[in-house]
């Protein structure tokens, strides 16, 4: 198994599971009109890839592990 192939494919399924989050659905907010971007940004991204930390690193986690053997035997595989 490949680290390097583990840890980018966490990280893309990682933030695939946290775009919901980001894009707001399923969280709402009450904005006021005084409400700064910092505010935002706060609500929507920080919060939307906080949100539910341990199930989403868990799914990441087993699907990366997935795909890193996938990708270590398909690259075996084509040396022999």
């Amino acid at each position: 198994m490949n680290v390097k192939s583990f840890l980018l494919s966490f990280i893309l399924i990682y933030l695939l599971l946290s775009l919901p989050a980001v894009f707001g659905i399923g969280y709402v907010i009450d904005w006021v009109p005084e409400a700064t971007l910092g505010q935002k940004f706060n609500g929507y991204v920080i919060e939307g890839l906080g949100n539910q930390f341990l199930l989403k690193s868990l799914c990441a986690v087993i699907a990366s592990l997935v795909l890193s053997r996938l990708l270590s035997n398909r690259r075996a595989g084509k040396r022999m």
